[in-house]
């Protein structure tokens, strides 16, 4: 939790995606990860107009915490690596805490991708020492997808992800270029 007793992670990746994704007309989000629907309540503080928002995560429990919260059009009970969810679907994509060790794996970044509209964004989060060691493949399927030009890193910033444990996080924005 933040010094305001916010989570540091929703409060740091949600302020990431207000600075590197652009407003649109209208736009479709997936919260990817969604939970209790936090991350979905602190991105709403950032007035994005005429999104339509969805939640997506395994637990049945945590999306109908979410559904209380209205601000989520939609909700989608599944799993990453294999979203199930149609290609070139979403504007953006915000996930955090999601890829924690026994988690989503890194793969999923590619599942990202492949939901994402060319043009569209993916912001995220990973713990740094999660990120850093070399058998989480974040790293590599980063390095992959960049090189393929499947798309573009916009920002990638270090900042506190558990303070009280004194963990370090990573958050992303990349762009998909196709």
């Amino acid at each position: 939790m933040c010094g305001t007793g916010e989570n540091t992670p929703v409060v740091v990746t949600a302020k990431l995606f207000a600075e590197t994704v652009p407003d649109q007309e209208s736009m479709k989000i997936l919260d990817v990860g969604a939970g209790t629907g936090e991350q979905g309540e602190q991105l709403a503080k950032y007035s994005y107009k005429n999104v339509e928002f969805t939640a997506f995560d395994p637990s049945e429990g945590m999306l109908n915490v979410a559904k209380k919260r209205n601000i989520y059009s939609d909700f989608i009970q599944g799993y990453l690596p294999d979203s199930g969810i149609v290609s070139d679907f979403f504007d953006a994509i915000i996930c955090v805490g999601t890829f924690i060790p026994g988690h989503a794996p890194a793969e999923s970044l590619r599942e990202l991708v492949r939901v994402t509209k060319k043009g569209g964004y993916i912001v995220y989060s990973v713990r740094k020492h999660f990120y850093e060691d070399q058998e989480s493949h974040f790293q590599i399927v980063e390095e992959e997808l960049t090189k393929a030009k499947h798309w573009r890193m916009i920002a990638k910033i270090e900042d506190e992800y558990l303070p009280a444990q004194n963990i370090k996080g990573y958050y992303f924005s990349f762009q998909v270029l196709n």
